[in-house]
């Protein structure tokens, strides 16, 4: 009967169903009845002496909490030292500052130009847009002059040898 109750206690110690009392009464059933045990019980039988054994010799000297106190007090003091990470990083955050200061209106500069160039180059091509188109409207009316030309030359090509053959007697 105690070894059923033991392996039920056991089932239920191994489920973290037992309740305080009940484990107090597993451990020491286990403890009394160590020899007679087998198996599984056994070795649990075992390892509560042990670990029962190791709680009891585990003290600590009267030395042990002053050490403990003198650490965590040491760790805590504040360093008031500057130390040379410091001033880098001081060094580093002003020539940062100054590189932001020179190269954000350098940047300003650049993208005004920029609008300024584009602003130019959008004037100047409705210029020459403005300009292509009233040529090509004058082309129009040049087609006339033309033939005004053309009729200019034949009268002067049929009227010139005649000048010619005058010039040739008055000089002979």
């Amino acid at each position: 009967m105690a070894l059923e109750k033991l392996e039920q206690w056991l089932e239920k110690y191994w489920l973290g169903e037992l309740s305080q009392v009940e484990e107090m009464q597993f451990k020491s059933e286990l403890k009394a009845n160590k020899d007679s045990l087998k198996g599984e019980l056994k070795q649990m039988a075992e390892w509560f002496e042990s670990h029962e054994e190791t709680k009891q010799n585990l003290r600590l000297d009267d030395s042990f909490d002053d050490k403990i106190m003198a650490t965590i007090q040491k760790k805590s003091k504040p360093v008031d030292s500057w130390n040379w990470m410091k001033v880098a990083a001081s060094i580093l955050v002003v020539f940062a500052l100054g590189f932001f200061a020179w190269w954000m209106p350098e940047q300003q500069e650049q993208k005004q130009l920029a609008k300024q160039e584009e602003k130019a180059y959008r004037e100047a091509k409705a210029t020459l847009e403005l300009m292509a188109s009233m040529m090509n409207h004058g082309k129009k009316h040049l087609s006339s002059l033309e033939m005004i030309n053309t009729a200019q030359e034949k009268v002067k090509n049929t009227f010139q040898p005649d000048r010619k053959e005058k010039k040739e007697g008055q000089d002979g």
